[in-house]
Order: C-alpha cells, then sequence, then structure tokens
C-alpha cells in the first residue's frame, strides 16, 4: 500500500525528509549494497553495478562512489531501508519511482509528493491520501487539486 501525503504536517509524527541526498549520504551503509533488491534498483535506475564495498560501476564503466548515484536511485534505496520514514517522491523519476512501487505491492510506505506520481507505475498497488483508501480514477480526477495542497505546507 502507497500512502501519499502532500504536506509534511499530514505526516503524524513521523520523520519526513525532504531531500533524499544528503540524508543518503550521510547515512549510507555498506551492507546495503550486498542487499539484492538495492543492486536492482542501482542496476534499474542508474544502469550502475557494485563492485565492492562502497565501490561502484556506472553505466559507462567508470567507478564511482554512492554519492554518484540519482537522487531518485538514493531515494528509492532509502525508502526500502527505512520504512518507517517519509521520503519525498518528488525527487524520484518514473524509473525510480517504479521501484518504490514494487516495494509498496509487498509492504506499506507513507511518501510525500509534490507531482503527479505515474498510474502506470502503481499497478497493483493500493493507494490511499493522508491514511484514506482512494481509486486510481478519483487519484487522476483530484491530483491537481491535492497538488495545491503544497502551498500550505
Amino acid at each position: 500500500m502507497l500512502n501519499l501525503i502532500f504536506q509534511r504536517k499530514k505526516a503524524n509524527g513521523k520523520m519526513v525528509i525532504s531531500d533524499s541526498r544528503q540524508f543518503f549520504n550521510t547515512n549510507k551503509k555498506a551492507e546495503w549494497f550486498q542487499e539484492s533488491y538495492v543492486q536492482k534498483i542501482m542496476e534499474y535506475v542508474d544502469g550502475s553495478k557494485l563492485i565492492d564495498g562502497f565501490c561502484l560501476k556506472d553505466r559507462n564503466g567508470m567507478t564511482v562512489p554512492p554519492e554518484y548515484l540519482s537522487t531518485g536511485a538514493k531515494t528509492a534505496i532509502l525508502v526500502w531501508e527505512y520504512p518507517d520514514i517519509i521520503f519525498n517522491m518528488t525527487q524520484c523519476g518514473d524509473n525510480a519511482f517504479q521501484c518504490v512501487a514494487e516495494i509498496c505491492r509487498h509492504s506499506d510506505r507513507t511518501e510525500l509528493t509534490y507531482r503527479y506520481l505515474p498510474l502506470w507505475a502503481m499497478e497493483g498497488v493500493e493507494i490511499q491520501k493522508d491514511g484514506i483508501a482512494i481509486t486510481k480514477e478519483l487519484y487522476n480526477e483530484k491530483i491537481d487539486d491535492w497538488l495545491e495542497e503544497i502551498y500550505n505546507d
């Protein structure tokens, strides 16, 4: 299940991370990169593969540190690693959001967004808005109104 919030104040006491880049860079752990799902995220989103520890190979064959991963890949990894923290999906491209949607097919997450998240990527995902179940049709119909909530955030 994916519970979407459009304002940080609707987080119900949970921690909200608006900038995944800094949080990822200061909290990353080498063991994350050993996990098969994290490796799938890196390869799918950025074309990066683990060499060893904090050493990655990007899609061009260059050796890079994890800090070089895209913000979307970092956000998707954080959603996987920290189920009780709310991350900002606005920083995810559609490919990274697909990884988040896959996580939400199997476990519940609440995430913040200031943009339209594509319905095609949410196939098979139950959606809530502020903790209330919604249909994909309602999501499509009301998204513009909900996005206006960010002006009160």
